[in-house]
């Protein structure tokens, strides 16, 4: 009663081998197939360019990770506003805004993202996780020391209130193999 006939063990043993080959088969595809989401061996790089004469203002190589910030100051409050983006699967997307306050033209959007706080009486809006149109995010630069407008992208800055103060830029990623 405890052991199978004959027949039964041979079809078991080759329903485990033909899993093992599946398996086996299965395993490079989708690590293949993470690889190539992930894509590590693309270089990807922040770019930045004025809109009126596409002169290129700053380049910023991006993180393996694709995250990059863009920090700044309210321009009536100065309060530091952190807006964080991601270039993932071709695409760049806004995930994540910190503000310590809802001041003018701040805050969150019902259904865009969850509201949280931060614990020090500002706030998160995560999960936004919304594609930035075309790939082209538009920037009106402020002046330094007012606004402060400043890329981060891993351990990298760039100062665009330096570069660009008063103009209009547009922020796209270049990617190269």
């Amino acid at each position: 009663m405890g052991t199978l006939p004959r027949t039964a063990r041979r079809r078991t043993a080759r329903a485990r081998s033909a899993r093992g080959w599946i398996a086996a088969a299965l395993v490079p595809l989708l690590v293949g197939t993470a690889a190539l989401a992930a894509d590590p061996g693309t270089a990807r790089t922040l770019e930045v360019r004025r809109w009126d004469d596409g002169r290129t203002v700053a380049r910023l190589p991006l993180p393996a990770d694709g995250a990059w910030m863009l920090s700044w100051r309210h321009s009536v409050t100065g309060i530091l506003v952190r807006d964080y983006f991601r270039f993932e699967r071709g695409r760049m997307v806004l995930e994540a805004s910190h503000m310590p306050a809802f001041d003018a033209g701040l805050g969150h959007i019902p259904g865009r993202g969850t509201l949280e706080s931060d614990g020090q009486g500002g706030y998160w809006v995560r999960d936004i996780d919304e594609p930035v149109p075309g790939g082209r995010f538009l920037v009106r630069v402020g002046d330094p020391g007012v606004n402060d407008h400043t890329l981060h992208a891993g351990e990298r800055q760039v100062d665009l209130s330096a570069l660009a103060a008063r103009e209009r830029v547009v922020v796209t990623v270049e990617t190269a193999p």
